[in-house]
Parts: C-alpha cells; structure tokens; sequence
C-alpha cells in the first residue's frame, strides 16, 4: 500500500510539472487548410493614365500589407494607461498603442455601462474613445465595441432599479446612444455572457429583473436583436459567451438560427486561467466543427494563454480572487508573476492554437484579450508583453506566424499587355511597379471569392 501511495505521489508531481510543458499537437492538415482557405489567385492589370499598356514589361514588388482575417487584441485593459495623464502622452499608452499598430489588424473597445455611467463625468471616457477611433482609423485598424449590454457591468443605481419598464427604457436608449454616436465602428458585442445570466455568481439587479419580466433570456435577447438591426442592420453583431463548450450556449444560438433572429457571428471566449480550462486539440476542433453546423461566423472573441502558473480549477482560482479583492481594499494589487518555463509554453501553446484555429474555415478572427501582463485582467501573467511592456515569446511567436509564416511577398518581372496572376493570402496588398526606370505606387484589396480581375489605376 505504501508502495501504491509512494508511486501516486510521484505521479501527481509529474503531472503538476507538467503543466508548463505544451506537447506539441498534431495539426494534421492544418497547413493544407490554411492555404486553401486562407489565400486565392488574385488576377491584376495595370492602367496609365487611363489607357492599357502595350509592348511594355515592368517589375512589381507586392506585400500584404492587412490579412482580410482579423488578428486582433483588446485594448479594454489601455483606458488605465492613457488615465494616468489624461494626455494620451503617457509612455505606457503610447507604447502600448505601437505594439498593437505593429501585430494586430483588429482591436476591441469597452463600452461598459460603468463606465458609461450618464450620471457620471462622461468627459473623459468619451475623450479616450475618441482618441483611439481616431488613432485606429489612422492605422488601418478596425474596432469591435464591447459590449452593447452585460448584467455584470452596470452602474449600482441601475443594480438597484426594481423597476424594469424604467430598465427597460434605459437600455435602449443607451444601445441607441452607443450605436449613433460610434457610426464607424462596425462590430458589436449586442449581450455579453447571455446564459450566465442567472447563475449562482451573478448577484440579482435591475438587468437580471428585467430579463425575468422579458420572459428570460431568449425573448429578452430577441428583443434587444430587434433593436439594434433597426437602428443599423449592416453591422456585424455577436452573440458573446465564456463557455462556448457549454450546451446551453449551443443551443440559444440554435434557438436564434432556427427562429431567423438577425445577428452574424458567435463569439466564443477561452480564458484558460486554470488547468481543466485549458483547451486540447481535439476538444478545440471539435467545439468549432459543432458550431460550424449552425452557419454562422466563429470570432474567438476573448483569449487568454497566461505564463503564470494556473489554478487546478476554478474553485482553487476563486479564493485567489478573493485574496485579490481583499488586498484591492488595502490599496494594494495582488499578482502573479511571469515565470521563464510558463513563458515557453505560453508561446508554444498560442502557436499551436492560433494555426489549428487560423485552419477552421467558420472563423473569422482571433483576440486576445490582454496585451500587457500590466493590469492585466485578473491578475494573471496574460499578456503578450511584460510589466514592462516588453516583447514576451509569445509575442515574437504570433509576429513569426503573422508576418511571415501567413505572408505574401511578391517580386516578379511581370508582361503589362497581360493580367498579371499570383497565389496569396486575403488582404490588402501595397507595393511598387517599375516602368521604364520609373517607379509607381500600388495598392489593392485580394478579397475572398472575388474573381474578377482587378485593374490598378497608375498616374504620371
């Protein structure tokens, strides 16, 4: 017996080591996917001036500048940077903001209630909202607004309303505000977490009344679907949860399917913060694949890969956010560290799941949700820049994939009087065409399932 024990023992330590150890997954056929899903022959002609050329050879050198799939990250977690000053000069803010330009094609803004409080002061918040439209706009980046409703984020008078015909107006005068205010932004996050709204953890307030008096869940997100398709039906709206392998989940977006409810994309998060949360291979595959049934897009709306050391379950991760809150009243900000070993697996891993996920043909962006280990969303060590805003492996792991593993460089002496055709990934492309030892600016979009043959305007 104590033979039994002593081999147990040893068993639990082998397995609790290795926890920081990512065995590399299989990825049968991802490559194969990736290039048939991801790139297309894109067919491009030149014109000077107006007219074709003839009896002319020139050489063109292209890049994709803007993959059409959206990598992105949330920039929820930068508010606190750029509050710091309130300039939006602040080294952490604008650091920050480079590291996005420099990766990401896709970023996703709060909206919280709480802070978007109307019997607040506004003035900032709006401030910084605007700033980072105008910036991302400048970078050729688009935004998500996150989110338009969520029963965990609302101001305590509104916790505290018993009324839900007072709710009722209020949030739609806030989803009407947000949407008309924040033309440009073209996704939306409509109710965030819907099943979760009445779990043990969710403490009883004016939004979770007012989902009871709406009949639940489903009518009362009908409803708000309604809404907003009235107010701007071309926007890309989400239906967004924490636990997409939940069969609940699955099943009120199938609900909505079947029932012809307007929204676009469901959003699956993957916040593995503990052992039993982290995804495999195959449980990761076959979550999309189900969805997938369902015909509508796959965004990976919220992850989170940490090089800290995880929790065995969320009950072990419960009293170290109780720990957390505690020491948040003492004015003190409990974290966990980065750790050398968890940072390779951190790499490791976010390479594994972005080639397997990248090689699903339902989805259509990747976020993850917090750049910097600074402030990072529960404490954790999530993010894919230090404390100190520095590269961590995982970062250089998605550049590498990103920028060159999924890149289309193209240099080639090309026949003017003829189309010119090349094998590339989806995206916006920038580059040059020398003629007659002069050079000219180029850019074009290669977008999926457009055939035709682009004609490329030139100018003396």
């Amino acid at each position: 017996m104590k033979k039994y024990y002593f081999f147990l023992f040893i068993g639990f330590l082998l397995s609790a080591q290795d926890h920081h150890v990512h065995t590399p997954w299989n990825l049968d056929g991802a490559k194969q996917r990736i290039d048939s899903i991801r790139k297309g022959n894109a067919l491009i002609e030149f014109e000077l001036n107006g007219q074709k050329f003839t009896g002319k050879t020139g050489q063109i050198q292209l890049d994709l500048d803007r993959h059409e799939f959206k990598f992105g990250v949330s920039m929820t977690q930068s508010r606190s940077f750029a509050q710091a000053d309130q300039s939006f000069s602040s080294h952490d803010f604008v650091h920050y903001k480079q590291r996005v330009a420099e990766l990401f094609n896709f970023t996703t803004v709060g909206f919280y209630w709480t802070i978007f409080d109307e019997q607040r002061n506004l003035s900032f918040p709006k401030k910084y909202i605007r700033h980072v439209l105008d910036w991302a706009n400048e970078n050729r980046i688009e935004v998500k607004g996150h989110p338009l409703m969520w029963h965990e984020s609302i101001p305590k008078w509104v916790a505290a309303l018993e009324d839900t015909e007072k709710v009722d107006k209020l949030i739609f005068r806030r989803i009407r505000t947000l949407l008309e205010s924040y033309p440009s932004i073209q996704y939306w996050d409509v109710y965030n977490e819907p099943v979760a709204v009445f779990k043990d953890h969710v403490t009883p307030n004016g939004v979770t009344r007012w989902v009871a008096d709406k009949g639940g869940i489903y009518p009362a997100m009908k409803s708000l679907y309604s809404f907003v398709n009235g107010i701007d039906s071309t926007k890309v709206y989400t239906n967004n949860h924490y636990n997409p392998k939940s069969d609940a989940f699955f099943e009120i977006n199938k609900h909505f399917v079947e029932n012809n409810v307007q929204y676009s994309a469901i959003g699956m998060q993957a916040h593995m913060q503990t052992h039993d949360g982290v995804l495999d291979e195959q449980t990761l595959w076959d979550m999309m694949d189900r969805y997938a049934t369902l015909g509508k897009d796959i965004q990976f709306t919220e992850l989170t890969v940490t090089s800290s050391k995880r929790f065995k379950d969320w009950r072990e991760h419960q009293v170290f956010l109780a720990k957390k809150a505690e020491a948040r009243k003492l004015g003190e900000n409990l974290t966990l560290p980065s750790l050398s070993e968890y940072e390779d697996y951190q790499a490791a891993y976010v390479k594994d799941f972005y080639t397997l996920v990248f090689s699903h043909p339902q989805v259509t962006s990747i976020t993850f949700w917090n750049l910097s280990d600074k402030n990072a969303w529960r404490g954790h060590a999530g993010g894919l820049l230090d404390k100190n805003m520095a590269p961590k492996k995982a970062y250089n792991t998605l550049k590498r994939l990103i920028k060159q593993t999924w890149h289309t460089a193209i240099d080639a002496s090309v026949n003017l009087e003829e189309a010119f055709s090349f094998n590339g990934f989806y995206g916006s492309y920038t580059g040059t065409l020398s003629v007659d030892g002069k050079s000219y600016p180029i850019s074009f979009d290669h977008k999926k399932g457009n055939s035709e043959t682009v004609v490329i305007p030139l100018s003396e």
